[in-house]
């Protein structure tokens, strides 16, 4: 399974970062849009995300325009999902990502706290 971090740039110019997150036996890729936070930032240790619909598979690779007129996307990191365990309202991943060194995993905990609004903490190894 894979996870990538995209920066989608909007016509306006304004941008932020969404995470894709793939999971074993969905059609879709459950998607968290993180503001201007890189999840995959050694110096965050916590940070909210707002849950987003579902991605295709294929932004996984997808990197240029977005379809309908809705700007465009960039990869900052993509990364192996070493361990995922989906709860109901909850999620624990380790995630090895490709450009930090020594190939180091980081280990993250979320949990819904209401509606679409999700909290994650992050250990980094």
């Amino acid at each position: 399974m894979r996870t990538v971090i995209l920066r989608h740039t909007l016509p306006d110019g304004s941008w932020h970062c969404d995470w894709l997150v793939e999971r074993e036996g969905a059609g879709l890729v459950p998607t968290w849009r993180t503001g201007h936070t890189r999840p995959d930032d050694p110096e965050v240790r916590a940070f909210d995300a707002e849950r987003i619909g579902d991605h295709r598979a294929m932004y996984l690779d997808h990197e240029g325009e977005v379809s309908g007129g809705r700007g465009r996307v960039e990869r900052l990191a993509s990364g192996e999902i070493l361990e995922s365990h989906w709860g109901d309202g909850s999620l624990v991943l380790s995630v090895r990502f490709d450009c930090l060194p020594g190939g180091r995993v980081v280990r993250f905990v979320g949990r819904c706290l209401e509606g679409e609004s999700w909290r994650f903490l992050t250990m980094h190894g």
